[in-house]
Parts: C-alpha cells; sequence; structure tokens
C-alpha cells in the first residue's frame, strides 16, 4: 500500500488556529488499518505500507513570529545565520503546538493501530515548509517529528514508485508565485524565495495583526475581538484564491463601525509590503513592459483593488473583480500533469500533486499501444484544512472542514492487472 497525504499546514497558532487535530490522524489510521485487515481477511499479502507526506507539511511562512525579527532575519532577507535561528524558534513552536500529533506519528503505529507493517514515512517538501529542507538543524527536527530516519543530505522534491505506477511532486513548481527556480528542479531551484512567501507572512498574517493592533479595536469586549481576529485569520483559507478581496469586502459589510479601521489596515499593509526590498526587486525582475498580464500585473491588480476600498463603495468595486478573477482561474497543475508523462518512466501511470488543496482526480489521457493501453491520470491530494468558498450568489461564503487522502495498491495487493488506485475525501461542517 501507497498512501499520500499533502497540506497539512502545522502552525505555531499565532496566525489562527487551524491545525489538524490529533483525532483526525487516528481516524486516517483506522482507515488505513481497515483496509489492510479487509486485503488481508481476502487473502492478499500487504509487505509494505508507505506513507508520503507530499508537502506543506510545516508551515514556517503563515506565523506573527517573522513580525518579531527585521526585514533582513526573515525567510526574503540576506541573514542567513538569523534566519536559521529564527526558523527553529518558530519549528519549535509548532512542534510544541502540536505535540501529541507529532508523538502519534512518530510513534509505534503498527502496534497503535494494529497495521500489518509499520509504515515507511517518507517526506517531501513543499513550498510552505521549504526552510525545512535548507537548513540541518530544521531537517533533523522534521525526522523527529514524523519519526524518519535520520539524514545528513537534502529531502528529495519528488517521489516515484515504478511498482505502484506513480510520480509525484508537491505541485507548487507549476506555481509562478510559489517557485522561483528553474525547470531543472535542482536542489538550488528549490531554495530561491517566491514571492508567495511575503505575500503570505507579510500581507495575509499581516492585516489582522494589524487591525488588531489598533486602539479602536482594543476597545472592544473581548469577545468581539477574538470574532475580528478569527474572521480576518481565514483570509488564506478563502478559495479560490481570486476571492480573498470578495472575503475583505465581506468582513468589511459584518464589521461596518470597523470600515475606517480595516482600510487604514489594508493601506498600511500594502504600503510595508511594497517597501520591502525583495519585492522591489522582485517587481523589477518579473515586471515585463512587453506583457501585460505578466506575473507583477497580477500581483499588482490585486493590490490596486485593495487600495481603492476607501475611494470606491463596495458595489463600484465588484465589477472589477471578475476581470482579476479570470487571471487566476488557469489550473496550472493540470496543464503541467498532462506534460510530465513525456520525461517519465513508461510505467507510470498517475501523476500525484498537492498544493492547490482542492482534491481531484482527472482523466488525462489513454496511450494507444497494442500490447497495453495504458491510462494516465493526474490526482491531486487535496488537504485538511478548512476551506471556505464563495457562495454562487451574493457576497457570501461558506465553510468547512476537509480531510482526503490518496492509496496506491500493487497488483498482487488487488489481484487487479494493473496498480490501481483509491481516494478518500470527508467533509465535516462544523464551523
Amino acid at each position: 500500500m501507497l498512501i499520500f497525504i499533502s497540506d497539512l499546514h502545522f502552525i505555531d497558532g499565532t496566525a489562527g488556529e487551524h491545525n489538524v487535530p490529533t483525532d483526525a490522524f487516528k481516524i486516517f489510521f483506522e482507515d488505513i488499518a481497515g483496509t489492510a485487515d479487509w486485503l488481508i481477511k481476502d487473502g492478499r499479502v500487504i509487505d509494505e505500507i508507505k506513507l508520503v507526506f507530499l508537502g506543506d507539511i510545516f508551515d514556517l511562512i503563515r506565523t506573527e513570529m517573522w513580525f518579531d525579527y527585521p526585514e533582513n532575519e526573515r525567510p526574503w532577507g540576506n541573514n542567513e545565520a538569523k534566519i536559521e535561528m529564527n526558523a527553529n524558534t518558530i519549528f519549535d513552536a509548532i512542534r510544541k503546538k502540536n505535540k501529541t500529533t507529532f508523538d502519534l506519528l512518530s510513534g509505534d503505529l503498527k502496534k497503535e493501530f494494529k497495521l500489518p507493517k509499520e509504515p515507511e514515512k517518507i517526506y517531501v517538501p513543499g513550498n510552505h515548509d521549504r526552510l525545512c529542507n535548507k537548513y540541518q538543524s530544521l531537517r533533523d527536527k522534521v525526522c523527529q517529528c514524523l519519526g524518519l530516519p535520520s539524514r545528513t543530505t537534502p529531502f528529495d522534491h519528488f517521489f516515484q514508485d515504478v511498482n505502484y505506477g506513480v510520480f509525484a511532486r508537491h505541485g507548487h513548481e507549476y506555481d509562478k508565485f510559489n517557485y522561483e527556480g528553474s525547470i531543472s528542479y535542482e536542489y538550488q531551484d528549490y531554495m530561491r524565495v517566491p514571492i508567495g512567501d511575503p505575500i503570505t507572512t507579510e500581507l495575509v498574517v499581516k492585516l489582522p495583526w494589524k487591525i488588531m493592533q489598533h486602539k479602536k479595536v482594543k476597545k472592544l469586549p473581548k469577545k468581539e475581538q477574538e470574532a475580528l481576529r478569527r474572521n480576518f485569520q481565514d483570509i488564506e483559507n478563502v478559495r479560490p484564491f481570486s476571492a480573498v478581496i470578495e472575503w475583505l469586502l465581506y468582513q468589511v459589510k459584518k464589521s461596518l463601525r470597523l470600515k475606517d479601521v480595516i482600510e487604514d489596515s489594508i493601506d498600511e499593509v500594502i504600503e510595508e509590503f511594497e517597501r520591502l526590498k525583495f519585492v522591489k526587486q522582485w517587481y523589477k525582475h518579473h515586471d515585463k513592459w512587453e506583457d501585460f498580464l505578466d506575473e507583477a500585473d497580477k500581483i499588482q491588480s490585486v493590490l490596486f483593488l485593495l487600495k481603492k476600498f476607501k475611494v470606491f463603495p463596495m458595489e463600484k468595486l465588484i465589477p472589477y473583480l471578475a476581470r482579476v478573477s479570470s487571471r487566476f482561474a488557469e489550473d496550472d497543475n493540470l496543464k503541467a500533469a498532462a506534460d510530465e508523462y513525456a520525461h517519465l518512466d513508461n510505467q507510470i501511470r498517475y501523476i500525484v500533486y498537492g498544493h492547490t488543496h482542492e482534491a481531484k482526480q482527472v482523466a488525462i489521457r489513454v496511450r494507444e499501444d497494442p500490447r497495453e493501453p495504458k491510462e494516465q491520470v493526474y490526482l491531486n491530494t487535496g488537504t485538511w484544512r478548512t476551506r471556505y468558498f464563495k457562495t454562487q450568489e451574493g457576497l457570501g461564503f461558506i465553510g468547512w472542514k476537509n480531510l482526503s487522502y490518496v492509496s496506491f495498491f500493487k497488483k498482487e495487493e488487488r489481484r487487479t492487472d494493473i496498480p490501481i488506485f483509491e481516494t478518500w475525501t470527508g467533509t465535516l461542517k462544523k464551523i
């Protein structure tokens, strides 16, 4: 058996209470144990269980702790010694906040859940845990938390197993905002800082932090303060990404007496973001005069609309949102998966990515071969995080919790002619 999970986004809690509870992992392992037990009772042999953590497991970007350090000591700065030290401090806070979960993952899973084999765990870094692969000190801590063998070399950014017909990446390689490297996909490519890092910390995390600093907010009853903080800390869970502006409009509508506070905070955060040395350099490199829809233009169009909160009434902003949304609508991962097969072993049938937080199964093509027609399928592992979705009608959002994973089986495990897959996605309306 081969199982993929991704986008758990363990955080330190300063930017919101979004960690996956330990009980969710107990349910997950009980499901795996149930499947294995059913196969064994039917006479099949389960000689291995591989569990792949396919990126964005540890989120070192979504935290308010970076605001305790100067710009050059943050992940987009140049003081490497201090960045490593600060990243370790944040990782330690993540580990402490999720201690019971990491105790479970690093413990004896075979004994705990009556599995036929102790799972072999594999870790593939994503963009939010980029720093976990940059420093040996953090690689050691990743191994401790997940129960992996210690290592002195970086983690691989892909996983392949022809016995299951699978090739997997986190998938941020095809997101121009979250991967700054070349198509060589070498270690150094992954270590280059993408603009998505400061967007997450300096915009998404900083906005609620900035709002909560305001004197007018501090005078509110504690319960109202916490509700306001929670609403704005959920910005990163909004899907699609282009709906973020509408989410902010929605929050303003719900808190009209704080409209001036929210608008002032948005302006301040954007001004501080655009003053960052890294951001100025990124714009200079990516803003191409011959391309009016480059990555820089897309970001600038979103920031432009955010800056207009004060100038235009909400109803006048709505028509512009569709134009901005269309610029983010294309599923680059789906296109990349279709192209990926050209460079892979002929035995690979399944491409697996994470990153988008949207569980998917897409039929790519059937390769015509008289000896063995081969189906090619793209699967996305989704997320275990809460997601908020824009409603079909009106300005509003509805959220629910998610839990999804993808399992693969060798031919002999399911008595099939080819390796096969199963996907499981659960939702819980608890928010």
